[in-house]
């Protein structure tokens, strides 16, 4: 996962990171980890990107329960997927 930028005169990266993952048919509710190699510490999401294929319902804009740990994000989100769905999440964050 590549590192976007670095910051002066504190230092901070910001780093993208991205998760594909199948998720089971009916499942409502869903929580996604993505980790930051390139971070020891997450500090701020700043962006996240929510792709579903085949296209379906996604309540992620409003994303719950996001929480920093080390270089990892997590966060839980809603949707309403067919069989088969592949989840992809793109994750832009800023840390240290």
């Amino acid at each position: 996962m590549p590192i976007i930028a670095t910051l002066h005169p504190d230092g901070q990266t910001i780093a993208k990171a991205t998760i594909v993952t199948v998720i089971p048919a009916q499942a409502q509710g869903f929580y996604a980890v993505v980790s930051f190699p390139e971070l020891r510490q997450v500090t701020q999401i700043l962006h996240v990107e929510l792709s579903t294929d085949p296209k379906t319902w996604v309540q992620g804009h409003n994303l719950q329960d996001k929480t920093y740990l080390g270089n990892t994000v997590g966060f839980s989100m809603y949707l309403d997927p067919a069989a088969g769905t592949t989840l992809g999440v793109e994750v832009i964050a800023i840390g240290f």
